[in-house]
Protein backbone atom coordinates (compact mmCIF):
# COMPACT_ATOMS: atom_id res chain seq x y z
CA UNK A 1 0.00 0.00 0.00
CA UNK A 2 1.04 3.55 -0.73
CA UNK A 3 1.92 5.44 2.17
CA UNK A 4 0.27 8.57 1.93
CA UNK A 5 -2.95 6.28 1.42
CA UNK A 6 -2.81 4.76 4.93
CA UNK A 7 -3.87 8.03 6.83
CA UNK A 8 -7.04 8.31 4.77
CA UNK A 9 -7.89 4.93 4.49
CA UNK A 10 -7.75 4.27 8.21
CA UNK A 11 -9.62 7.23 8.85
CA UNK A 12 -12.07 6.28 7.11
CA UNK A 13 -12.61 3.38 8.64
CA UNK A 14 -12.40 3.80 11.49
CA UNK A 15 -14.80 7.03 11.20
CA UNK A 16 -17.37 4.60 9.48
CA UNK A 17 -17.75 1.94 11.54
CA UNK A 18 -17.27 4.08 14.93
CA UNK A 19 -19.85 6.44 13.72
CA UNK A 20 -22.01 3.62 12.47
CA UNK A 21 -21.51 1.88 16.22
CA UNK A 22 -22.36 5.16 17.79
CA UNK A 23 -25.59 5.79 15.90
CA UNK A 24 -26.98 2.33 16.01
CA UNK A 25 -25.59 0.26 19.16
CA UNK A 26 -28.59 0.53 20.89
CA UNK A 27 -30.99 -0.98 17.98
CA UNK A 28 -28.26 -3.83 17.68
CA UNK A 29 -27.61 -4.51 21.23
CA UNK A 30 -31.14 -4.84 21.56
CA UNK A 31 -31.79 -7.22 18.64
CA UNK A 32 -34.28 -4.46 17.05
CA UNK A 33 -33.91 -5.26 13.09
CA UNK A 34 -32.99 -2.50 10.97
CA UNK A 35 -33.40 -3.09 7.02
CA UNK A 36 -30.54 -2.90 4.64
CA UNK A 37 -32.28 0.45 3.20
CA UNK A 38 -31.74 1.77 6.37
CA UNK A 39 -28.12 0.67 7.01
CA UNK A 40 -27.25 2.29 3.54
CA UNK A 41 -28.62 5.58 4.64
CA UNK A 42 -26.75 5.66 7.92
CA UNK A 43 -23.58 4.71 5.92
CA UNK A 44 -24.12 7.59 3.40
CA UNK A 45 -24.78 10.08 6.50
CA UNK A 46 -21.65 8.91 8.16
CA UNK A 47 -19.64 8.96 4.74
CA UNK A 48 -20.97 12.32 3.96
CA UNK A 49 -20.16 14.00 7.52
CA UNK A 50 -16.40 11.85 7.34
CA UNK A 51 -15.99 12.81 4.09
CA UNK A 52 -16.27 17.07 4.46
CA UNK A 53 -14.35 16.69 7.74
CA UNK A 54 -11.57 15.18 5.83
CA UNK A 55 -11.22 17.66 3.17
CA UNK A 56 -11.77 20.26 5.32
CA UNK A 57 -8.69 19.17 7.79
CA UNK A 58 -5.97 18.20 5.02
CA UNK A 59 -6.57 20.70 3.09
CA UNK A 60 -6.23 23.34 5.80
CA UNK A 61 -3.11 20.83 7.03
CA UNK A 62 -1.55 21.09 3.12
CA UNK A 63 -2.26 24.94 3.23
CA UNK A 64 -0.43 25.76 6.44
CA UNK A 65 2.43 23.48 5.47
CA UNK A 66 2.76 25.56 2.13
CA UNK A 67 2.69 28.44 4.39
CA UNK A 68 5.14 27.36 6.87
CA UNK A 69 7.29 26.56 4.05
CA UNK A 70 6.94 29.84 1.83
CA UNK A 71 7.75 32.53 5.35
CA UNK A 72 10.84 29.76 5.26
CA UNK A 73 11.62 30.56 2.15
CA UNK A 74 10.74 33.92 1.74
CA UNK A 75 10.61 35.63 4.87
CA UNK A 76 9.98 39.01 3.45
CA UNK A 77 6.88 37.62 1.03
CA UNK A 78 3.07 37.77 2.26
CA UNK A 79 2.40 34.29 2.90
CA UNK A 80 -1.27 34.96 1.96
CA UNK A 81 -0.36 34.76 -1.38
CA UNK A 82 0.53 31.24 -2.06
CA UNK A 83 -0.62 29.90 -5.68
CA UNK A 84 0.25 27.99 -8.69
CA UNK A 85 0.97 24.31 -8.74
CA UNK A 86 2.18 23.67 -4.79
CA UNK A 87 -1.29 24.95 -3.92
CA UNK A 88 -3.17 22.93 -6.99
CA UNK A 89 -1.27 19.87 -6.02
CA UNK A 90 -2.14 20.84 -2.07
CA UNK A 91 -6.23 20.64 -3.43
CA UNK A 92 -5.75 17.86 -5.33
CA UNK A 93 -3.95 15.85 -2.49
CA UNK A 94 -6.50 16.71 -0.44
CA UNK A 95 -9.47 15.93 -2.38
CA UNK A 96 -7.83 12.68 -3.42
CA UNK A 97 -7.67 11.63 0.09
CA UNK A 98 -10.87 12.82 0.32
CA UNK A 99 -12.44 10.56 -1.97
CA UNK A 100 -10.48 7.15 -0.44
CA UNK A 101 -11.32 8.09 2.53
CA UNK A 102 -15.19 8.96 2.00
CA UNK A 103 -15.38 5.25 0.12
CA UNK A 104 -13.58 3.58 3.54
CA UNK A 105 -16.18 5.25 5.55
CA UNK A 106 -19.25 3.95 3.89
CA UNK A 107 -17.11 0.58 3.46
CA UNK A 108 -16.74 0.81 7.24
CA UNK A 109 -19.83 2.04 8.36
CA UNK A 110 -21.50 -1.02 6.17
CA UNK A 111 -19.51 -3.53 8.13
CA UNK A 112 -21.96 -3.44 11.46
CA UNK A 113 -24.48 -2.28 9.85
CA UNK A 114 -24.52 -4.47 6.96
CA UNK A 115 -23.72 -7.47 9.07
CA UNK A 116 -26.86 -6.78 11.71
CA UNK A 117 -28.95 -5.93 8.95
CA UNK A 118 -28.07 -9.19 6.93
CA UNK A 119 -28.11 -11.40 9.46
CA UNK A 120 -31.44 -10.93 11.15
CA UNK A 121 -30.70 -8.55 13.60
CA UNK A 122 -27.87 -10.87 15.57
CA UNK A 123 -26.18 -9.05 18.17
CA UNK A 124 -23.56 -11.59 18.70
CA UNK A 125 -22.39 -11.92 15.08
CA UNK A 126 -22.45 -8.18 14.83
CA UNK A 127 -20.28 -7.19 17.65
CA UNK A 128 -17.92 -10.43 16.90
CA UNK A 129 -17.45 -9.03 12.96
CA UNK A 130 -16.77 -5.49 13.96
CA UNK A 131 -14.73 -6.08 16.81
CA UNK A 132 -13.04 -8.37 14.53
CA UNK A 133 -12.93 -5.53 11.92
CA UNK A 134 -11.39 -2.93 13.83
CA UNK A 135 -8.52 -5.39 15.32
CA UNK A 136 -8.02 -6.38 12.04
CA UNK A 137 -7.74 -2.73 11.50
CA UNK A 138 -5.46 -2.02 14.64
CA UNK A 139 -3.05 -4.90 13.33
CA UNK A 140 -2.87 -3.50 9.48
CA UNK A 141 -2.08 0.12 10.71
CA UNK A 142 1.04 -1.28 13.07
CA UNK A 143 2.19 -3.31 10.14
CA UNK A 144 2.23 -0.16 7.85
CA UNK A 145 4.13 1.60 10.93
CA UNK A 146 6.27 -1.18 11.88
CA UNK A 147 5.32 -0.73 15.90
CA UNK A 148 4.04 -3.22 18.19
CA UNK A 149 0.73 -4.90 16.84
CA UNK A 150 -0.53 -5.50 20.59
CA UNK A 151 -1.58 -1.59 21.88
CA UNK A 152 -2.73 -1.26 18.28
CA UNK A 153 -4.98 -4.32 18.06
CA UNK A 154 -6.40 -3.56 22.61
CA UNK A 155 -6.67 -0.16 21.54
CA UNK A 156 -8.84 -0.30 18.36
CA UNK A 157 -10.66 -3.58 20.16
CA UNK A 158 -11.55 -1.44 23.43
CA UNK A 159 -12.26 1.95 21.55
CA UNK A 160 -14.71 -0.13 19.72
CA UNK A 161 -16.74 -1.79 22.83
CA UNK A 162 -16.34 1.77 24.78
CA UNK A 163 -18.13 3.46 21.57
CA UNK A 164 -20.41 0.66 21.65
CA UNK A 165 -21.65 1.06 25.23
CA UNK A 166 -21.59 4.66 25.38
CA UNK A 167 -24.04 4.65 22.16
CA UNK A 168 -26.04 2.23 23.57
CA UNK A 169 -26.62 4.36 26.59
CA UNK A 170 -27.21 7.19 24.99
CA UNK A 171 -29.76 6.16 22.39
CA UNK A 172 -29.54 7.91 19.46
CA UNK A 173 -31.32 5.66 17.13
CA UNK A 174 -34.45 4.09 19.05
Amino acid sequence: MKFSYIFPISLGFTDGIITALMISSYLILNDIHMSLSFAFRISLGSAAVGTFSYFIASFASNRAKLTRLSKHINPYRPTGMISGALLNDAFTDALFGTMISGASSFLGSMIPLGTFSLTGSNAIIVVVVTEAALSILGFSLSRSLKSNSIPWIFGMFTFGVAVMLIGFYVKIVA
